[in-house]
Parts: structure tokens; sequence; C-alpha cells
């Protein structure tokens, strides 16, 4: 009988840490504070789900847990929302436009001075990644209005300014 208990003990998963699980995701790509928060956060909800030993746990300790493991990666540098922030910024700028770009910081709960200042770098550029990435898509000026409002729309739903925008689609090339 004590062979089956212990067998039936080895079947049970136990969840990692949440140190651990907090960086296999950090060695995965960068996260901003916020945005680690919260796949702790449902992480520890799926575990509590299956009945892991963290069930009992309730919600205020884990979010508490959570803070002091985010706490502690942030003093030993492994977690860092201006490392994420230009990580984003380098990722999408070849795609995106500013006001993407910005969005996203936003959403990912990057700091809006930090933001300001990687992003006034993109202004600079802003023409110039709008013009590639309309000649990559396009490359030809467009024939007719519907046409026209077919290539704003695309460059406008990435993210780029409507002054940009209509530069671009005027068929204004880059200096």
């Amino acid at each position: 009988m004590s062979e089956l208990d212990s067998k039936s003990k080895e079947r049970t998963k136990q969840s990692p840490s949440l140190k651990a699980r907090a960086l296999r995701l950090l060695s995965l790509r960068e996260y901003s504070r916020k945005g680690l928060a919260a796949k702790l956060a449902e992480s520890e909800a799926r575990w509590a789900k299956l009945g892991g030993d963290q069930a009992q746990e309730a919600s205020d300790t884990r979010r508490l847990s959570i803070e002091a493991v985010l706490d502690d990666f942030e003093a030993r540098g492994w977690l860092s929302d201006e490392r994420f922030a230009e990580a984003l910024v380098r990722r999408r700028s070849e795609r995106y436009g500013m006001r993407k770009i910005q969005g996203e910081l936003e959403s990912a709960g990057v700091d809006s001075k930090q933001s300001a200042k990687l992003l006034a770098g993109l202004k600079e550029t802003e023409y110039q990644r709008a013009y590639e990435l309309w000649t990559r898509k396009y490359g030809v000026a467009a024939p007719d209005q519907k046409e026209r409002a077919r290539q704003y729309r695309f460059l406008a739903s990435k993210g780029f300014s409507s002054e940009v925008v209509v530069k671009v689609i005027g068929g204004q090339q880059p200096d």
C-alpha cells in the first residue's frame, strides 16, 4: 500500500518555482515589468486550477510573491523596462510607425519619459521607413483614387502619421 502511495506522489506534477518560471520567460525574450507580472499571474492561476501546491495560496499572497520576484530580478539587472523598450523599438521600427510603437510601449507599462526619448530617434526616420515599407508593398504610384485610398489605409494602419503617409502616397522621394 505504501508502494502505491509513493507512485501516486511521483505522478502528481509539482509546479516549478515562481522564480524558475520567471527566469525561463526572461530567457526567451525581454519583458516589461507589467508584462512579466501578467504572465506569472496567468501561470499561477493555471497551476492553481490544476490543483498544484499553490492552490491554497490566496490571491494577495500570490501577487505579493510575484512582486517580490520582480523586485529581486530588477535588483539583479535581469528585468529592465528600459531594455524591453529598446528591444521593442528595434524589433518594430522597420515595419511600424511611431503611433503604433508608442501604443505598444504604453500598453506594456513603459514610463512615458523613457518612451519619449526612444521615439524621438524614430521621428527622424519616420518618412524613410514609411517609404521603404510602401516601396516593398506597392512600389508604384497609385493610378486612381481607390488605390491611393488603399495605400493610405495600409500605411496609416501601420502607425505612420498622416503627414508622412500623404508625402509617400504623393510620390515625394526621400532625401
